[in-house]
């Protein structure tokens, strides 16, 4: 993507987190900048220079709120994208989408579902660590399971003969009288999330196989009290400890520029802002 598209699709990215903070401010609801957008807000003090896309996290009953908020109306311009809210959606996680734009990537095509420019919601679920059993469940069957649900929205655009897509065809059709809403249902229920006050830690469900290696239990005394940092121009929340966070995401050299042949975007297959 050419670097003035580029910035244009930020702003627009800046816009949604914008409103989605104002919103979580009026229903007084938690919410965190992570990955490389808190690493852009530390290093770049915004963007990182190359990256597209805004990630945030929430406790899960935020997260849910956050749901009946949009079903209340009061995201006016936006579409919030989860599987409680699109049949055709197969994320274990949400987007916060802005009405009258597009972004597609090449992989999605095909989908028929709401594809604005977005950011993306991840949902924390509270725990006891020491009671904590359900994560190696949780860490084996949400990214088995999101792969089974990209299948069946647009199986047309997954093709191959290996070993991983002979099982992933296989189990969708094991799974084929079992709606979307209850697959993700079946996702999380090894690990039933606990409101803040009987939780002393955060856990976040892997996405692909390779999240698994990152340490996605964060204690309350790393979360809490939250702290602000500036992005583009704004103060949004972060981690207390967001250093140690990022520590334990990218390693001891988070503040070095990665080489120029690991700085990628999701190149889009068509973009309207």
């Amino acid at each position: 993507m050419a670097n003035e598209l580029t910035r244009q699709l930020q702003l627009t990215e800046l816009e949604i987190l914008i409103e989605l903070d104002r919103v979580c401010k009026e229903e007084n609801l938690t919410y965190f900048l992570e990955g490389g957008t808190l690493l852009g807000a530390l290093r770049h003090g915004g963007f990182i220079p190359w990256d597209d896309d805004i990630d945030v996290l929430m406790p899960r009953e935020d997260y849910n709120r956050l749901i009946d908020v949009f079903r209340e109306g009061k995201l006016k311009g936006y579409h919030l994208q989860c599987i409680e809210t699109d049949s055709g959606y197969w994320n274990f996680f949400a987007k916060l989408r802005k009405n009258g734009t597009t972004f597609i990537t090449k992989e999605e095509r095909y989908v028929k579902s709401h594809q604005g420019v977005f950011i993306d919601i991840f949902p924390m679920e509270g725990i006891e660590r020491e009671h904590a059993e359900g994560i190696r469940k949780c860490d084996f069957w949400q990214p088995l399971l999101r792969s089974v649900l990209l299948r069946r929205v647009h199986m047309t655009v997954q093709g191959g003969s290996g070993k991983k897509e002979i099982v992933l065809k296989m189990l969708n059709g094991l799974l084929a009288p079992f709606s979307n809403t209850a697959l993700q249902h079946f996702g999380t229920r090894f690990l039933k999330s606990k409101p803040k006050q009987a939780a002393d830690a955060y856990y976040r469900a892997p996405i692909t196989r390779g999240d698994k290696e990152m340490n996605r239990v964060w204690p309350f005394e790393k979360v809490y009290p939250a702290e602000t940092l500036k992005f583009e121009d704004h103060d949004f929340p972060v981690f207390h400890d967001y250093r140690w966070y990022l520590e334990q995401l990218y390693g001891n050299t988070y503040m070095e520029l990665p080489p120029e042949e690991d700085r990628v975007t999701h190149e889009p297959w068509k973009i309207e802002l």
